[in-house]
């Protein structure tokens, strides 16, 4: 009986041991290395928004709604899409004004400028554009939900759907602990390069009212995006230089993340307009123009 009550408490102080200690490493990792200033922002202070948003994500991107579809008939959503890209040019050119109007200039591509996380007007300005970045990648996820009601499987590719869970991982790491630095040229550069994107997209869902072919500008918008990428990555060569002390932890996220992206833009570009994929109809940045006006298009061509 002694044996057994003493191996019965030893047990209860070893999973009380392990439960203090892992409550400590979440303290620690969730709590004492963020952004204090951040902690009460709605969906930022738990890292259970995040992998909630994204379980729902997958589940309604390629369980439910491919279930709820496969025997209904796609879903237009053209009044839909057509609300959302001009939601996501004005929040782009918003995101661009935050920063800008907060002392954010061009040298942040290569200056070492490190956060400031002081209670100060501009301080708290890049926070809060730093913020709306994080709320905006969460917007974007509805992209792939759009796709899928408008059973358009072909878009839903492994780098649209890499693109969109990694930007939106990354852009709640950054309003959560870093909130500033030069590494906010990644969101000015970005909302700047989709301004034009969602543009395009705009006038793909209204393609009637265009009075040129908008297959013309498909190979320009993907060149922007890698050119935005590339500066990205130099951005980010630059923040890890010896003496710049930005926290290495994002970049060493960061860094592994566009350099994969950035490969697989540069091989979409190549297969795309080098001929070797052209046959097979699929762009990423197609704007979802619906299959009808795609075909009259090609009758024109």
């Amino acid at each position: 009986m002694d044996s057994n009550s003493s191996n019965t408490t030893t047990g209860g102080n070893l999973g009380e041991t392990i439960h203090q200690q892992l409550d400590q490493w979440y303290t620690f990792l969730v709590d004492d290395l963020s952004d204090k200033r951040s902690e009460n922002f709605p969906f930022l202070h738990s890292p259970l928004w995040p992998v909630s948003v994204l379980a729902v994500y997958f589940l309604l991107v390629f369980y439910w709604i491919p279930n709820f579809m496969r025997d209904r008939k796609p879903y237009e959503l053209r009044r839909l899409m057509v609300a959302y890209n001009v939601f996501q040019v004005v929040v782009c050119y918003c995101l661009i004004r935050q920063h800008v109007r907060h002392g954010w200039t061009f040298r942040y591509l290569y200056a070492c400028e490190l956060a400031d996380y002081s209670d100060g007007k501009d301080a708290l300005g890049i926070l809060y554009g730093s913020y709306l970045n994080y709320l905006v990648k969460t917007a974007e996820l509805s992209e792939t939900v759009m796709f899928a009601l408008r059973k358009k499987r072909s878009q839903i590719s492994f780098l649209h759907v890499y693109h969109h869970v990694l930007t939106y991982m990354l852009a709640w790491i950054f309003a959560k602990y870093v909130g500033g630095s030069m590494l906010t040229y990644t969101i000015v550069v970005n909302s700047v390069v989709h301004m034009f994107m969602y543009s395009y997209y705009l006038l793909a869902v209204v393609p009637d009212y265009v009075p040129f072919r908008l297959s013309k500008l498909k190979r320009y918008i993907t060149s922007i995006q890698i050119i935005q990428l590339v500066s990205i990555l130099v951005n980010i060569l630059f923040a890890a230089r010896s003496g710049c002390n930005i926290p290495r932890t994002h970049i060493l996220l960061y860094l592994p993340y566009m350099v994969v992206l950035i490969s697989m833009f540069v091989n979409f570009y190549l297969k795309t307009y080098s001929g070797l994929s052209r046959t097979l109809g699929v762009c990423y940045t197609d704007g979802g123009v619906p299959a009808a006006h795609q075909s009259t298009e090609r009758k024109v061509q």
